[in-house]
């Protein structure tokens, strides 16, 4: 074998590499520092900073990291797509949502491997006081607020501390495919305006609102909480899971603590599986009609669910 070739394969695994690793030569990388930033990479003339402002206003890759008393943006005109890859970032805000998306066709946050980050926001601004109008007011409503579809995976850690509102809320779709996410709201821990759908990962919400909820109620084939997989534990002093439409558990671990009703859904509550284990001194269970699997395990307060 040739010196030529032996240098030609080395140089093509290098680069496959670098692509599992989610770092790209054409990244952005932007390091939050004190009350602001530095921004370098091929994005870097489209990341504007004013004071402790960062807005993003091109797609891409971006890569975040630091820590600071900032807000992060995403306007992107053209509505396209966006990709911020935290690699352990601290954000604190008192003014407004420390994450806003504003405009965009998706956006997908990743949780770097062993990457702690951390968004939190003060009780020190005000959101929409009507909430059947927060899903599409310009006025942010959660520490993580987007009014784009939303995706959250990756295999870091993100703590959410909402003092003001919402833990993560979108005026569109929420999903996610893996991470470690820890939230403490005020009201909501995840609001997802069209539907809500977790298919792996680690979750663990303590709120004074509800844990998880769709809100979409003007479109029948909206409005739904779909879970496909995951580990849960929600601590909710309204309802556990809300939605509108339907509710459906097909697999997963799921431990529901809930002051109200634990699994309320104004259609259907589809449980076709997964270990799911209530606390509440309410109806565990609400729904217009309740389908339950053989594969659904169902405990409430410590003993088998009867309906």
């Amino acid at each position: 074998m040739n010196r030529r070739f032996v240098l030609i394969i080395v140089m093509l695994l290098a680069a496959l590499a670098l692509c599992a690793c989610g770092h790209r030569s054409e990244d952005t990388e932007i390091t939050f520092s004190g009350s602001g930033a530095s921004v370098k990479g091929s994005g870097a003339k489209t990341v504007k900073i004013s004071g402790n402002t960062v807005t993003i206003t091109r797609s891409g890759t971006y890569q975040i990291s630091g820590t600071a008393k900032a807000q992060l943006i995403v306007d992107v005109e053209g509505g396209k797509a966006v990709y911020l890859n935290l690699n352990g970032v601290n954000l604190t805000c008192d003014s407004s949502s420390p994450v806003w998306i504003k405009n965009a066709t998706l956006v997908c946050i990743t949780l770097n491997a062993g990457s702690q980050n951390t968004i939190t926001d003060r009780h020190l601004y005000t959101p929409p006081e009507d909430e059947s109008t927060a899903d599409t007011a310009d006025v942010p409503s959660a520490a993580i607020y987007s009014r784009a579809p939303l995706l959250i995976d990756g295999k870091g850690k993100l703590t959410v501390n909402a003092e003001s509102y919402n833990g993560i809320s979108t005026s569109d779709t929420f999903t996610m495919n893996g991470g470690n996410l820890t939230i403490t709201a005020e009201h909501h821990g995840i609001k997802g305006r069209d539907y809500v759908v977790i298919s792996e990962g680690n979750l663990n919400i303590k709120c004074e609102g509800d844990g998880i909820k769709a809100t979409n109620s003007e479109k029948p084939s909206l409005g739904y909480v779909n879970i496909t997989g995951g580990n849960f534990y929600i601590n909710a002093d309204d309802e556990g899971i809300y939605a509108p439409s339907s509710i459906s558990i097909s697999a997963g671990n799921l431990t529901v603590k809930s002051k109200k009703t634990a699994l309320m859904a104004l259609g259907t509550l589809n449980l076709k599986g997964g270990l799911i284990d209530i606390i509440t001194d309410n109806p565990p269970l609400s729904a217009a009609q309740t389908d339950i699997g053989r594969d659904a395990l169902i405990t409430v307060n410590g003993q088998p669910y009867k309906p």
